[in-house]
């Protein structure tokens, strides 16, 4: 009988290891959770888009070249500085953009950031300036692997590491590296979903990072509506992708296949202006992403009419997209800009 308990004992517990995996760790139902709660409370984000984009002066990258990365100056203590004085609570680094080049020193790819000019650990680098000011690090990671979007189709080093390897399995090591290697990260910002390798799911996705990393926020980018269609699920937040809750309101408490989720609005809307670049998402013409020697902030006085509009229309936070240019600071009038409309958000 002794045995037989021991047996039974050590069967529990790996069914309940292996449980665990399978089911949504720390999933968050029509229960606000805290972690949701403080999330919230911060109200104010702000999106840094700085990758190999910035240097080859496109939105959507599909640069082959590491090297190209060759910032002179990259400060984020200067940038967490600027952040303070705007009442920014926390940040999201593109950490892997639309070239799949990658910020860290990643093990599933050479493609990254210590085989270019600059070789440093940026992530490490922005997620220790984050902790040092009391702002909250979060991460940026766009997804690849379909015939839409595969690095692999113009890119001889992806290509080559495809030969022993899927999207899948390298998309999962450098989500396991970010969630894994850098302490706590506050908000996992996935992007992409439609351009992911098919055998990755949302699910999938979602359950292997709260694994990791069960206190994180979890979001998949919903894409450029207004938070009324949920196309990715799970996930713990939804957004708009330049746009504000609709007119009569967001509604948190979303029915899907038939229990009540909770899920609160973040609205992602652009800084800079650009017109001959522009992707056109926008309320305001011009919208772009990252910063060029001919883009320029948005009046600040525009950008916070539609700041109000979306905490009015019940939106929790609001993610404001900057850019550092190719120095790897800020323009001195994008700073001044920013804290201006940080001084106007406090009010609100």
């Amino acid at each position: 009988m002794q045995n037989h308990a021991i047996f039974l004992t050590i069967y529990l517990l790996i069914w309940s290891c292996v449980y665990a995996r399978q089911k949504p760790a720390g999933f968050i139902t029509s229960k606000k959770a805290a972690s949701i709660e403080a999330w919230k409370k911060l109200r104010f984000g702000a999106f840094i888009h700085f990758n190999d984009n910035t240097f080859v002066e496109n939105e959507i990258s599909k640069n082959i070249d590491p090297k190209v990365f060759d910032p002179p100056v990259l400060d984020f203590d200067g940038m967490m500085n600027v952040f303070q004085k705007a009442g920014v609570k926390y940040a999201v680094l593109t950490a892997r953009h639309t070239s799949g080049f990658c910020l860290w020193d990643s093990k599933a790819t050479d493609f990254d950031i210590m085989n270019s000019a600059y070789p440093h650990d940026a992530v490490k680098l922005f997620v220790d300036a984050c902790r040092k000011r009391g702002i909250k690090p979060g991460l940026y990671y766009c997804l690849w692997g379909n015939k839409d979007w595969n690095p692999a189709a113009w890119n001889p080093i992806i290509k080559n590491e495809l030969i022993k390897s899927t999207p899948n399995e390298i998309i999962k090591k450098q989500l396991a590296e970010l969630a894994e290697n850098y302490g706590e990260i506050f908000e996992f910002w996935l992007d992409m979903q439609c351009w992911a390798d098919s055998s990755v799911t949302t699910q999938e996705l979602y359950d292997y990072l709260k694994v990791i990393s069960p206190t994180s926020i979890v979001h998949f980018n919903q894409q450029v509506q207004d938070g009324t269609t949920i196309k990715y699920f799970p996930t713990d937040i939804v957004n708009g992708e330049e746009r504000i809750p609709p007119a009569s309101g967001h509604n948190p408490n979303r029915i899907i296949n038939d229990t009540t989720y909770y899920l609160p609005f973040e609205y992602e809307l652009t800084s800079q202006r650009c017109d001959h670049r522009s992707l056109g998402h926008g309320f305001m013409d011009g919208s772009v992403w990252f910063t060029y020697t001919d883009s320029y902030f948005y009046p600040v006085d525009r950008l916070y009419s539609y700041i109000k509009q979306n905490f009015d229309r019940g939106g929790s936070t609001i993610l404001l997209s900057t850019a550092l240019d190719k120095t790897g600071l800020y323009r001195t009038q994008d700073a001044d800009s920013l804290i201006k409309l940080g001084k106007l958000i406090l009010q609100q």
